[in-house]
């Protein structure tokens, strides 16, 4: 749309050119002959030189037109030897091959390529042969079996319909002989139970089935047959039968009535009716609270206070030989233990699984073993528990014995149990850890052989595993206390290894640093030849795990060591501290050592060639710049890896550099550098001979060389390959290597006389090419340099300037900063390029790029005003001037273009008064756009009254108004909504008012139009004229409130009336409904989530409902007292209740806001909804506990002692029924914020709600918040799991542990 991009051709913008320069920073000026790369000493350069004026080209000549220099013939320049490069990572000391092995081998290679393509091609062929074949037989068998199984079974069916009709039939015509009937129909109840299970699976596999399948037909059939034959043979599978049935038709209790006839027959009888239901215990009125304390706010359920009268004892089957016996028993046993809520149901249980266990061959012993000590546990039997899982694990060892086979799955699960039994620390369920009574510990308890055996081989499994919970639940001093006790008894342990390990975690966890490196320490004692492992010949895995864990101590040392030396030189840094530089000196040298240890001892190791590197970065930053070079020269030359090479090969020059430096500051180093260093000539032709170079120099020279040779450009990421060859140049130069120099300055040159890789070093190429040339004779050089630098204008810098005529270059050079550019010493540009066609110049331009795009532009540009000067009444001189200025606007050379643009109206105005028809129209839109680029220019160099000016020009003019000119219509529609921008930004709101609705009325495009008028509300808006405002406001509103396309703008008018209501301080409750409007508008014109008029409903409705939660803030609960305890819990529930109402309706009122979709109030809403949650949480556990009456009249005789233990205890059983109903509370308010908080990672958002969300989380710990989530994930699966320290935030001065066998992350580059 015109109205936008008009905008966006205003947008008041400032370009800054930066340049990155690869090799770092530079030298601005030839006093520094050394590119700043970090590694390379300091010195001085050759200096200016005195240039004698030579002789340039003549016309037409160029560069390679010139006489050939001395060495034109010497292009490939060996280098010194110093500077070999050559890869010395492969020893081969065979001889070379003969260029007929060469030729052979490369035969026989064509040969084994076309053999290796044939061949592929050929077993592909076969392959996908082989396959189509193998799928075509596939599928015609698949379909014969497919038909041979549908035809089996549809007879199998009809067989099966035959023989239940036949069998029917045969019970009707004989229902009561006492030798046939019985078996006839214990066949048909077989026949009706396969009927409804297969109906069943059919209708499942047609996602028919509803509830659970239908077995009554077998049910009702064997309950006649019970019936009318009560003494038959096969009466025990009656039984067994009618229970599976109604057990798999979910009626468990009489299910367990009719198995019990089968096993208990004569204590029940299976009558076939459904179970009258049972009283409740204690009579009709159920239990008092006395007679059930779990009744009570004190109780505990699960405590049976009255006597067990086992109603299985003395049990008798149905008949002496019955069968299923073991199995009823267990499933009777199930019974209890999962659907049985009455009091002694695990008591019922333990007697049921007991049966079992009478019978050690029965094959669900043990399944009854491990149920019986479930039972136990959750009955808080702990003693009985523990023996019976013991007795489950011993079983289960023995049946390994005997047959070499596991004896049960469920032996790691009575392990794990009976490390959570002996953690547990309120054995007797009275809310008080035992060791505060003086009961025995955990670690007590364990070592007390009536509780737990201790000579068994098994023993250990349980110390070790009661270590594990202990560290599960964060007591890591109880895990270590556990597990130093089982490695004393157990020290030659096949885990022995992995306890000490999970030791060395523990301390870590506990944040005792010392004592897990001492721990770490120790898994060294497991290596290859100790006693541990001459003990475990047998257990290889666990062997090669103790290796693993001793060599992951070593990388875990050296990289602790490795990132607290990170960190310590971070803060050195920041903190300018001397102290911390040292401490973190020291750090390093530990790293060095850790990492030289590890690989020593595991040189073969898949992580040798990342650690070595390491190691060298290490030595590096502890100062031992040596070995650094050596390691890091071994990791740039190894063959294993090629991930560091690039950064090695450079780390190996940064330490070559500090040794230099080290050895110049001790003056043991001189260096040639200086402009007395530069070598002289001699002889005849002259010549210069090379120089000693010191050694230190020579290994510096070729580590860059190596650099350059090794490390490609796209993988040099420093962008040190420019600095390291112009350095090495430099070395050339002063130490007499004068043709390699020259070869490398004159690459150098080439590339950084211009463009944008253009800079210093470029033009002391330059100058020492140049002194070379003068310093050995050679004039057409010299001549050859001047001419080139005159050809290509070398600034030597990426932004230099260009130069129109020689007055600028004049005036340029007469500058002293740049007198002695070599593009001023070089001579004066060639003048003598004729006219030619300046638009066909201009034409080129637009179809060209970069540097010769803008060439072009400015030579078209000069070409034209010259013709305009030359001939200034030709009918296209105005045309012309445009297109001067055109060129020049390309450029960027918008002043030079407006005085043009300026000149345009000069002397277009005055020719307007004799034009007549079309030459009238065409200078009116020359003129017009004369107008228009000049107020274009003027806005760019911040003269906005003059753009103004120009655009009105145009917008006012009745010559314009009345133009035939077809285009001047929207000429005139853009400059004023240019010039309404210009004054809008000046903010000049009343008169862009103005030239917003003249625009406004001019514009056909409906968006244009409706953007345009919108405009003129704005102004109102923002010259704060509130009123006006809210007026313009809603008149633009009702013009477009039942425009789809104007929703953004209609909401947003709402909102600023909303906006002006607050700023006139208007009733509150106007306010709010001018908020309620800016939701209202939004709903009403289906507004899009996520946009921007989604942003501001979202703010409406979030700021009509924020005041609801500083009205909860003031939420408390206080049943004062009360006259009894009941009416005391009443009123206790009453206020909870009503707490949560209010905090649910106040949490609800925020729930709408996340449809919007805009992050900052999606967060926000989140964060509130937690708070009121917490509000909740607080007003809960802060509740006032006051003792009812009644209590205390009942402790009124007794001692103060006593009344305040009666006092504590009632009001201790209160808090913790309270804070049981605290933690749902706390965890809506924990996903709450943990929602904010993962919006405000995913939106990059810091604000004070985001951050309030993530402060609040921290006071939840880790375990907390992972309860939380796991629970809300268990209703809503689309929410993320929790990821361990997901809004962790780390403590001053700690840092997150890593991992066993985990390197060091990549290192930041550090400052040097």
């Amino acid at each position: 749309m015109r109205f936008e991009s008009t905008l966006r051709r205003l947008a008041f913008t400032a370009a800054w050119l930066t340049t990155l320069l690869g090799a770092g920073p530079l030298t601005s000026g030839l006093s520094t002959a050394h590119a700043q790369e970090g590694d390379g000493p300091q010195g001085q350069p050759a200096g200016p030189v005195s240039r004698e004026p030579l002789p340039m080209p003549g016309p037409g000549q160029s560069l390679s037109d010139m006489p050939p220099p001395p060495w034109a013939n010497t292009t490939d320049v060996p280098n010194p030897a110093f500077l070999d490069t050559t890869d010395r990572r492969i020893d081969d000391d065979r001889p070379p091959p003969s260029p007929e092995q060469i030729q052979a081998l490369q035969e026989m290679e064509a040969e084994v390529r076309r053999f290796m393509q044939s061949g592929s091609a050929y077993r592909g062929s076969v392959n996908s042969i082989l396959v189509r074949e193998y799928h075509r037989r596939r599928r015609e068998r698949q379909a014969g079996y497919a038909r041979q199984i549908r035809e089996e079974e549809r007879l199998q069916n009809e067989a099966m319909e035959r023989a239940i009709r036949l069998f029917e039939a045969f019970i009707r015509r004989y229902p009561d002989d006492p030798n046939y009937t019985p078996d006839a129909m214990f066949r048909l109840g077989e026949l009706y139970y396969e009927r409804a299970a297969i109906a069943y699976q059919e209708a499942a596999a047609a996602g028919e089935a509803m509830g659970v399948p239908d077995f009554s037909e077998t049910v009702e059939l064997y309950r006649a047959l019970i019936q009318r034959f009560p003494d038959y043979r096969r009466i025990d599978g009656v039984y067994y039968l009618i229970g599976y049935c109604l057990n798999e038709m979910a009626r468990n209790e009489e299910a367990r009535l009719a198995w019990l006839n089968l096993v208990c027959a004569n204590r029940f009888d299976y009558t076939g009716e459904p179970p009258a239901p049972e009283p409740p215990p204690g009579g009709e009125e159920g239990f008092s609270e006395e007679e059930h304390p779990a009744l009570g706010l004190g109780g505990t359920l699960g405590n049976e206070t009255m006597p067990f009268d086992d109603p299985y004892a003395g049990c008798t089957p149905v008949t002496p030989d019955a069968r299923f016996v073991m199995e009823v028993w267990l499933r009777i046993g199930e019974y209890h233990f999962d659907f049985d809520f009455e009091p002694h149901a695990l008591d019922r249980a333990i007697s049921a699984y007991g049966k079992v266990l009478a019978d050690p061959t029965d094959r669900n012993y043990n399944l009854a073993l491990y149920k019986v000590a479930w039972a136990y546990y959750r009955a808080s039997r702990y003693p009985e528990a523990i023996e019976h899982f013991s007795r489950l694990i011993e079983w289960s060892d023995e049946q390994l014995r005997q047959t070499g086979r596991a004896g049960t799955e469920l032996r790691r699960e009575a392990v794990q149990y009976l490390g959570i039994t002996f953690a547990y620390d309120d054995w007797n369920e009275n809310q008080i850890p035992d060791d505060e009574e003086g009961m025995p510990r955990g670690i007590q308890r364990i070592q007390n052989p009536n509780v737990l055996p201790q000579d068994r081989g098994w023993t250990s499994e349980i110390y070790f595993e009661l270590g594990q919970v202990y560290f599960e639940e964060a007591k890591y001093p109880e895990a270590v206390e556990v597990w130093e006790l089982a490695l004393s008894r157990w020290p030659n342990s096949s885990r022995a290894p992995e306890i000490t390990a999970q030791i060395a975690r523990a301390w870590q966890r506990h944040q005792e640093m010392e004592r897990a490196l001492e721990a770490q320490a120790r898994l060294g004692d497991y290596r290859e030849g100790s006693d541990w492992w001459n003990q475990n010949m047998d257990n290889p895995v666990e062997q090669r795990r103790a290796e693993q864990l001793a060599e992951g101590a070593l990388i875990n040392d050296a990289t602790r060591h490795h990132r607290q030396a990170q960190i310590l030189r971070q803060e050195a840094v920041r903190e300018r501290s001397e102290q911390r530089l040292q401490e973190a000196l020291q750090e390093y040298g530990l790293a060095a050592q850790a990492y030289q240890a590890y690989l020593n001892n595991y040189p073969n190791s898949p992580n040798a060639y990342e650690l070595q590197y390491n190691l060298a970065d290490a030595l590096f930053w502890s100062e031992q710049y040596e070995e650094a070079a050596r390691v890091y020269a071994a990791v740039r030359d190894s063959n294993l890896d090629d991930r560091f090479l690039s950064e090695s090969a450079r780390r190996v020059v940064e330490s070559l550099k500090r040794l230099v430096e080290q050895a110049e500051e001790q003056g043991s180093l001189d260096i040639r550098m200086g402009e007395e260093d530069i070598p002289e000539p001699t002889g005849t032709p002259p010549r210069v001979t090379p120089m000693e170079m010191p050694l230190m120099v020579q290994r510096l020279a070729q580590a860059r060389e190596v650099y350059l040779a090794r490390v490609p450009e796209a993988q040099d990421s420093e962008g040190v390959r420019a600095a390291y060859d112009y350095n090495n140049a430099l070395l050339l130069y002063y130490y007499g290597y004068w043709p390699q120099a020259r070869q490398r300055f004159l690459r150098i040159y080439e590339e950084r006389c211009s463009g944008p890789n253009a800079n210093p070093t470029g033009q002391v190429a330059w100058d020492s090419l140049y002194n070379m040339a003068v310093a050995m004779g050679d004039t057409p050089e010299a001549e050859r340099l001047s001419r080139d630098v005159q050809r290509r204008g070398c600034t030597f810098t990426p932004d230099g300037p260009t130069f129109e005529n020689a007055e600028q270059l004049d005036n340029w050079c007469d500058d002293e900063a740049n007198a002695d550019s070599p593009l001023c010493t070089a001579g004066t540009v060639l003048t003598n390029v004729r006219y030619q066609r300046a638009l066909e110049i201009f034409t080129q331009a637009e179809g060209a790029q970069g540097d010769e795009q803008r060439r072009l532009y400015e030579q078209s540009a000069t070409m034209l005003v010259n013709a305009v000067n030359d001939e200034p009444n030709h009918p296209q001189a105005p045309v012309a001037l445009l297109q001067a200025a055109l060129a020049l606007e390309r450029t960027q050379r918008f002043d030079s273009a407006g005085q043009i643009y300026q000149r345009v109206i000069d002397q277009v105005t005055p020719m307007l008064d004799d034009a007549e028809g079309e030459r009238e129209t065409e200078l009116e839109g020359i003129l017009a756009t004369a107008y228009f680029r000049l107020a274009y220019t003027a806005n760019r160099f911040f003269d906005y009254d003059r753009a103004v000016e120009n655009y009105l020009q145009i917008a006012d003019s009745r010559r314009f108004q009345q133009s035939t000119d077809t285009d001047m219509p929207e000429r005139i529609t853009d400059a004023l909504i240019n010039a309404a921008r210009i004054l809008e930004f000046q903010q000049n709101y009343r008169r862009a008012a103005e030239y917003y609705q003249r625009a406004a009325e001019r514009l056909t495009d409906p968006a244009d139009q409706r953007n345009a008028r919108y405009r003129v509300a704005e102004m109102a808006f923002k010259s704060e004229q509130w009123s006006n405002a809210a007026r313009e406001m809603q008149s633009f509103i009702d013009r477009y409130r039942n425009d789809r396309a104007a929703t953004e703008l209609v909401v947003q008018a709402y909102h600023r009336i909303a906006a002006a209501r607050r700023e006139q301080r208007a009733r509150e409750s106007t306010q709010r409904d001018a908020l309620q409007d800016v939701v209202n508008a939004f709903q009403r014109m289906n507004g899009e989530p996520g946009s921007i008029a989604a942003e501001y409903a979202a703010e409406s409705r979030f700021t009509l409902v924020d005041p609801s939660i500083g009205q909860l803030e003031s939420l408390e609960v206080n049943p004062g007292r009360q006259s009894t305890t009941e009416a005391f819990v009443n009123e206790l529930n009453s206020q909870i209740q009503q707490g949560s109402t209010r905090t649910q309706s106040t949490a609800e009122g925020y729930e709408p806001i996340l449809a919007y979709r805009r992050p900052t109030w999606t967060i926000a809403a989140l964060t509130r909804q937690g708070r009121a949650y917490e509000i909740l949480a607080r007003a809960v556990l802060n509740a006032t506990i006051t003792m009812p009456s009644d209590l205390q009249r009942q402790i009124r005789s007794a001692s103060p002692e006593v009344q305040d233990e009666v006092r504590f205890t009632f009001e201790d059983r209160v808090r913790q029924v309270l804070d049981g109903q605290v933690r749902p509370i706390e965890c809506y308010a924990v996903v709450r914020y943990s929602l904010a908080a993962r919006a405000a990672v995913r939106g990059n958002i810091d604000n004070e709600y985001s951050r309030e969300a993530i402060d609040r989380l921290q006071a939840y710990g880790e375990e907390r918040i992972a309860e939380c989530i796991e629970q809300q994930r268990g209703q809503d699966a689309s929410l993320a799991a929790y990821q361990p320290n997901e809004f962790r935030r780390a403590r001053r001065g700690q840092h997150i542990d890593i991992d066993s066998g985990v390197t060091a992350p990549p290192l930041a580059r550090e400052d040097e």
